[in-house]
């Protein structure tokens, strides 16, 4: 064999191991990379799990403390009303001029409700009112709601009365086509209830203004 083909063959060998060489350092590294990275994500998500529990068992610790402070057997008990509203069908309605009768362009009526139930029971708020047609069919629009007397809790005992006033404007301050005529009777629902009562009306108009107080003493 020639000396310049031993050379060749030297050569070649040499760069075959280098390159083998190499490859495998840089196989190495980037195994190694890849193993420091799961580490390191394991390490994180190690940590987050433990902040999770940490807090899961602060939460419990907080509601053990809270219910421990309470009488034995006792946890925290449901809001419950102990106030009887009192039904429509337990009520009657009548109507009356209010005191004054009238003022600038306004007619005031008292709704009266008595309690002619076998229980004692409670009245809170506006009622609903409304002008109706013989049919039923509403006239207008439901009365709003007077701002200017505050709400109060009404206890009727069998027999008891309260009032609310309805205010009417006067149809003739209003011009033509403005309101509604066709009203014979007054819908009433008490307050927090949504059963109704009727009475007849002796105003048949309704206009803008129409408006209701609150349940108050008779």
């Amino acid at each position: 064999m020639s000396t310049k083909k031993k050379v060749w063959i030297t050569l070649t060998i040499v760069l075959g191991v280098a390159l083998v060489g190499f490859g495998s350092y840089f196989l190495g590294q980037k195994l190694t990379a890849e193993a420091e990275r799961k580490k390191a994500a394991s390490e994180q998500q190690a940590a987050v799990n433990k902040a999770i529990a940490d807090t899961k068992a602060e939460l419990n610790k907080n509601n053990t403390d809270a219910n421990a402070s309470r009488p034995p057997h006792e946890t925290t008990p449901p809001k419950v009303s102990t106030d009887i509203t009192c039904n429509a069908d337990e009520l009657s309605l009548a109507t009356a001029p209010a005191a004054g009768g009238a003022s600038a362009g306004t007619f005031h009526y008292d709704l009266i409700l008595t309690n002619t139930g076998k229980r004692t029971c409670t009245l809170f708020g506006y009622p609903g009112v409304s002008f109706v047609n013989d049919n039923g069919n509403q006239i207008g629009n439901p009365a709003d709601r007077e701002t200017g007397q505050a709400e109060a809790k009404q206890t009727l005992a069998p027999g008891a009365k309260v009032k609310s006033t309805i205010n009417v404007p006067d149809p003739g301050n209003f011009p033509d086509g403005s309101c509604k005529d066709g009203a014979t009777k007054l819908r009433v629902y008490p307050p927090n209830d949504t059963g109704y009562l009727s009475v007849a009306t002796t105003s048949e108009t309704w206009c803008k203004g129409f408006s209701v107080t609150p349940v108050q003493a008779f």
